[in-house]
């Protein structure tokens, strides 16, 4: 019996060392993230997410489709009912908008791809154009902070981007041993008639401060301010937006 015993004992410990092997082979042949990926998104979509990246072409991304944002939009504004976009974003890396027909309630059909985006604020259509406002994610040695909107249009498969302008932007600026920061605001109306038309008011604020102070952005700081209007108009011919008028304000 004890012989039996010590037999059973000794196999419960093989198996145990197998299984323990088998677990550490496939855990060092896992293609693990880097640790800036280290938050899972926690999703019930991944199939859904891997069925977009193979009709995105974006094959490259399904080891990380745990890790991707998904969200759904049933209605595009301004845009075919029969439509539905998926935006799909690995924070601060990547994020595009796969746009499909419905077919019914559970088919779905493949029909453009808007690439190469920021982080998705919004999105919409303005007569053929679609417009994707975004907050930049990776501040430039130009602005430290930036929102914008781009304007994309159809070419084939894909959306092609054609034109953008910042909604928000923060600069600082160094001359000599002084420091500036540069406020630009502006609101974006888009004009009813036969011309694509885009109405922009833009106010773009400069602050001085040589000072540690945080509280950059006081009156008393303020150095200049101009309002401008501006005009930009389809030109067919161009095949993208031009400048058509101007005005300053104040």
């Amino acid at each position: 019996m004890n012989k039996f015993i010590n037999l059973l004992s000794f196999l419960i410990v093989i198996n145990l060392l197998i299984l323990g092997n088998l677990l550490v082979k496939q855990y060092n042949h896992t293609d693990l993230l880097p640790i800036s990926y280290a938050k899972t998104v926690a999703h019930d979509n991944y199939n859904l997410i891997v069925s977009i990246l193979k009709d995105t072409n974006k094959n490259n991304l399904i080891k990380y489709a745990d890790y991707i944002e998904l969200n759904i939009v049933e209605s595009i504004p301004n845009y075919a009912e029969n439509k539905v976009a998926f935006t799909l974003s690995l924070p601060e890396q990547v994020s595009f908008i796969a746009i499909y027909s419905r077919i019914d309630d559970t088919t779905y059909t493949f029909e453009y791809l808007v690439d190469n985006l920021a982080s998705i604020n919004d999105f919409y259509f303005y007569k053929d154009f679609l417009i994707v406002e975004q907050t930049d994610t990776n501040p430039s040695n130009e602005f430290s902070k930036r929102e914008f909107f781009e304007i994309f249009i159809k070419d084939d498969t894909t959306f092609k981007s054609i034109f953008n302008k910042n909604i928000y932007s923060e600069k600082i600026l160094k001359q000599n041993n002084d420091i500036y920061k540069e406020l630009e605001k502006a609101s974006i109306d888009y004009l009813a008639g036969d011309i694509p038309k885009i109405l922009c008011i833009i106010t773009t604020t400069t602050y001085k401060d040589n000072s540690s102070s945080s509280n950059f952005e006081s009156e008393s700081k303020k150095t200049n301010k101009i309002t401008k209007k501006k005009i930009y108009s389809w030109d067919d011919s161009q095949n993208k937006f031009v400048l058509s008028e101007e005005e300053l304000i104040r």
